[in-house]
Formats: structure tokens, sequence, C-alpha cells
């Protein structure tokens, strides 16, 4: 299954941006009522509260429309084994980017991403951009989650860090305002696993747990409350990510925006090894699921979080 939006001139401009890099509360917070559908906290018309809030269409519940209608979902079920992901269908900047049933997380097929040596940094053939069109702006939430399959095989050697999850700011007046990241650090330790910066903010958070596992599946989820204000400072700024059903990060000193006019315009998911020759390196995405205030999650973590979580199994 997919759900197909246009994106080639959100993508064209965006082009530009592909290299940029400076190297336990209740969820979803909800817009004000007079936002509505674009950023409200249930995506009702009338924009109700928090989570488990109404609006006039919305319903309630854990976290808000009882009918859930992501953003974006991909199971990567519908397309021909190794037919191409690229050219908006549904990645951009995804020329090594296939389905493929050589593993699966759910049903038959999943994305397999790959890049070679001879791809000069990879950007425009390792990962994928999806384009969050209209752009999401300040009072508005997002999630962003997928299962990740790394084989034996693949090298964490991008260095200083591999970009993995990214999330985008573009400023008011169109400029690149920086990355809310995640990134790979120390695969193969216990400490500094994974490391998590907004650009232009550009301070660091770590976390220190169990090493990436090869030959297993996992799932990771991203979130942000989109202020150019962390929580911290009075604001609403805040990011969490998810390891499998764990919350090890929840920043609320992050501005996920540069200014009050930016706003959140795509998802990039790799893209860039840095500039250095990579390896030979693939990797396995499945079940990629990407959703706003408009139509938040129907799912709660341990600690009251709204998020996609086990979505849709």
């Amino acid at each position: 299954m997919r759900r197909a939006i246009g994106w080639l001139a959100a993508a064209i401009a965006l082009w530009g941006w592909a290299c940029s890099d400076s190297d336990t509360v209740t969820g979803g917070t909800g817009g004000a009522g007079g936002q509505g559908a674009a950023d409200g906290g249930t995506g009702g018309i009338a924009g109700g509260g928090g989570a488990g809030g109404s609006g006039a269409i919305g319903g309630s519940g854990a976290g808000g429309a009882v009918d859930f209608e992501p953003y974006f979902f991909d199971d990567f079920e519908s397309y021909p084994d190794g037919e191409s992901l690229s050219g908006f269908d549904p990645f951009d900047a995804a020329g090594r980017t296939e389905a493929s049933t050589e593993q699966a997380y759910r049903g038959q097929q999943s994305a397999r991403m790959e890049i070679l040596q001879g791809d000069n940094g990879g950007f425009g053939q390792w990962g994928g951009i999806i384009p969050i069109n209209p752009g999401l702006p300040k009072g508005s939430e997002i999630w962003v989650k997928l299962w990740i399959y790394w084989p034996a095989s693949f090298q964490f050697s991008a260095s200083p860090w591999m970009k993995f999850l990214r999330l985008h700011n573009r400023t008011g007046s169109g400029e690149n305002g920086g990355y809310n990241d995640l990134y790979v650090d120390n695969a193969d330790s216990t400490t500094s696993v994974l490391r998590t910066i907004k650009e232009v903010h550009d301070v660091w958070e770590v976390y220190d747990g169990p090493s990436l596992p090869r030959d297993t599946w996992e799932r990771y989820e991203m979130y942000l409350f989109i202020d150019d204000v962390p929580v911290d400072s009075g604001g609403a700024g805040r990011v969490r990510i998810w390891r499998n059903q764990e919350l090890i990060f929840d920043r609320t000193d992050v501005p996920t925006i540069t200014e009050d006019q930016g706003t959140i315009n795509s998802f990039y998911l790799f893209t860039y090894w840095n500039n250095e020759t990579p390896p030979n390196n693939h990797v396995f995405v499945d079940d990629l699921v990407i959703a706003t205030s408009a139509s938040p999650p129907p799912d709660m973590d341990g600690h009251g979080n709204v998020f996609i979580g086990s979505w849709p199994e």
C-alpha cells in the first residue's frame, strides 16, 4: 500500500540543501484551536487540544483521530520486485533504492537502499527524500516511523557520523534553516551509539545503550513539536526519539525551527555519506509512516506520549 503525493515543485527547491551538515511527559501537545486541520492537536476543524483531545471531526482517543490517516505510508508491497523507488514513487533522490523481496519486516517486500564506492557521497543515489507539502509551520507536530534491517555486511564508517533520520527546516524566506538530525555514531559500542542535534542550534545529546544489531529488524520513530522557542525557554519546541518501544531522547532544550516563520518541509532518510568515498553498503527499510497533527497517531508510549508505535500492525 502507498499513498502518493505530488512533490515535484517542493523537491526541486530542496535539491540545493541536500548536503548541508553541522557536524517523560504527556505526548502530542496539539495546536491552538484556530489552527484547525493544518496543525490542531487532533486534526479536527476546531483543532482541539493535546493528547486524547478531540476536534470537530477528529473524534477522541489516545492520539486524537479515531480513523488515523497518515500523511504518508508505504509498506513497499505494491511494486514489482526490483522496481526503482525513485522519481517520487515514492522517494526523490533515491537512484539506488528499489523494492526487494530479500527481506521484509511485514509482508513480502521492503525498500532496499544501496550506496556504492563510486557514488561520491551518495546524494541522489543513497536513501531518499519525502517532501512535506505544504511545509508544517510553528505550532504543528510531525512523527516519522520506520523499521530498519542492517545486514551483517553493513559498515558504519561515515566520518564523523552517519546521517540517519533528518527533518529539514526551511526559513520563512526560503533559505536552509538546518536539519533536526538523528545520527549513528558508535554503532558497535554501547556508548554514544546514536546522537541528535538541531543544526544552527548546535547542541548535541548522545544515547548510550545496546549496540546496533545486524540481521535484525528494529523500529525507530522521531517526533518534533515545531517551534523556534524550546520548552525550556517557555515555548513548545521539542524532539522525541524512540528505539523500538524505548524513549531514548526527550529534548526540551531544542528549537526545531530557527525563526517563527520557518517550516518543516521534508524528511531525509540517509541521502549523503559526507565528503568521503563510501563503502559498498545496503540496508532494508519497511513500513515507513509520516504523520502530522492534521491526523495524529493512534497510539501512546508507556509515558503517555502520543506516537505511531506499532501501527499498522
